[in-house]
């Protein structure tokens, strides 16, 4: 049976190094990183409009993964409620379970993370302070949230 795992965490957490490992596994791996890579975003925050065509997008392929009954990882920051619960909401109406995965990592292990990244299509490289307003600006899943969370370091 498909299900749909939702990591959220900021950059650096461990979200990707865990989707690879369920796309190892068989799972569709959908992420807004790669999607922008690939159309140039190679730094920085890509324009509004071209996140909107790319959640579109991934809309469609977890559509058509769900039809055909194969399970799917969303990696992707999902730093809001309202961006998770947008998320929910579109496996709810295609009936399919999901499970919210928090990934974590204390700020220190963030920052040396970003410091020895090198850009790619699967590892944004943040500033100390981008990173820092970033993790100040995380909307925490709260009690209210069903997830479960996932510490690296």
């Amino acid at each position: 049976m498909a299900r749909v795992t939702l990591l959220c965490g900021p950059a650096g957490a461990g979200k990707t190094t865990l989707a690879r490992e369920l796309e190892a596994a068989g799972a569709l791996l959908l992420s807004y990183d790669r999607e922008a890579w690939a159309r140039g975003v190679q730094g920085g925050t890509p324009p509004r409009e071209l996140v909107q065509e790319i959640d579109a997008e991934l809309h469609e392929r977890l559509a058509d993964a769900i039809g055909a009954d194969r399970s799917v990882v969303l990696d992707a920051t999902l730093a809001t409620r309202a961006v998770r619960d947008r998320w929910r909401m579109r496996c709810g109406a295609m009936d399919v379970p999901i499970d919210l995965v928090v990934v974590r990592a204390p700020s220190d292990v963030l920052r040396e993370r970003m410091r020895a990244r090198q850009p790619g299509p699967d590892s944004v490289v943040l500033d100390d302070d981008t990173l820092a307003a970033s993790v100040e600006a995380f909307e925490w899943p709260g009690e209210h949230e069903a997830h479960r969370t996932i510490d690296t370091a």
